[in-house]
């Protein structure tokens, strides 16, 4: 399937080439319209994958773990040893913590180095969605033991 996708994307850009160079007055003038489209968005990927790598050095991302980790030691300190339950999915909470965090890991590594792309920007996209949806959890979590105690 890719090297079919990657056939079609040689034919386009072949095409595009050709009528660039050889094609009538209005075929050259289409050719670079979408050149200068496709530049378009070259740039702006660029300039996502700037802000993605601006948002990894300011330390967004380590805010967040650190005040997980925060809310995992309050929740510990209520929890009895007998609480097998809420003890389990505590310790689901932090496995979740822990994936995440070698998932940033892992896209600091690429947002660092000259392979950072548009899917890169997609995963960082995903990585603070789930960061968020991890926050909720573990706040009501908490607030659940609270009550309880």
């Amino acid at each position: 399937m890719k090297g079919l996708i990657k056939l079609a994307l040689l034919l386009v850009v072949g095409v595009l080439g050709y009528n660039y160079f050889f094609g009538t007055a209005e075929e050259k003038a289409s050719s670079e319209k979408v050149f200068e489209q496709v530049k378009a968005v070259g740039k702006s990927i660029g300039d996502l994958v700037k802000q993605e790598k601006q948002k990894f050095a300011d330390g967004k991302y380590d805010k967040t773990f650190d005040k997980l980790g925060d809310l995992y030691a309050d929740a510990k300190d209520k929890l009895s040893k007998d609480d097998t339950s809420d003890q389990s999915e505590l310790d689901g909470l932090e496995k979740r913590k822990r994936e995440l965090e070698r998932e940033k890991k892992k896209l600091e590594k690429e947002l660092e180095s000259d392979e950072a792309s548009e899917e890169t920007v997609e995963d960082s996209q995903t990585l603070e969605k789930e960061l968020g949806e991890l926050m909720e959890e573990s706040k009501e979590f908490l607030k659940r033991i609270l009550k309880e105690k």
